[in-house]
């Protein structure tokens, strides 16, 4: 009998804690890893900071940076490697508050005169938001939106460390 599994539905009343059905036990998710830390695997410092993340299943990543990474493969054999290596997060969904919610954002933002923030990033932080998740990356943009929704974010490494 195949398992059935349901992905990012988050538990009412429980801040991020997002229900994984699997053989009847959930998880509690803590990050959401945006493209920015999956690109940077082959650090030493990434991989660390992943590797007891995942050990613990409390990152996931979106759909988004799932597309994201497949545009930066340069055939079908690298795309499916790519796809491989990220179903080892456990995927959070994008529902479609969370676009409403990244253009309410970026509305935001421009009244500040901070435009120019890349959509995909606007949508990760949005989906994390809803789920209290902490954006984890490597990129200013996650400051600040931050800066505006007063989310939780974190560099997966300190800024300029890698690179």
């Amino acid at each position: 009998m195949r398992r059935r599994e349901t992905r990012g539905q988050r538990e009412p009343g429980r801040p991020g804690f997002v229900r994984l059905r699997r053989q009847g036990c959930c998880v509690a998710l803590t990050h959401l890893a945006d493209t920015s830390v999956l690109t940077r695997l082959k650090a030493a410092p990434v991989r660390q900071v992943l590797g007891e993340l995942l050990s613990q299943r409390r990152v996931g990543r979106c759909g988004m940076s799932d597309l994201e990474l497949g545009f930066s493969a340069r055939n079908a054999d690298e795309w499916d490697q790519i796809n491989r290596a990220v179903r080892l997060f456990q995927q959070v969904t994008v529902q479609p508050e969370d676009y409403t919610r990244a253009s309410g954002v970026q509305r935001a933002l421009a009244e500040h005169g901070l435009k120019g923030r890349k959509v995909p990033d606007l949508l990760i932080a949005a989906v994390a938001e809803r789920h209290a998740l902490t954006v984890l990356h490597y990129d200013r943009d996650f400051e600040l939106i931050a800066d505006m929704t007063g989310q939780q974010h974190q560099w997966v490494v300190p800024r300029g460390t890698i690179d």
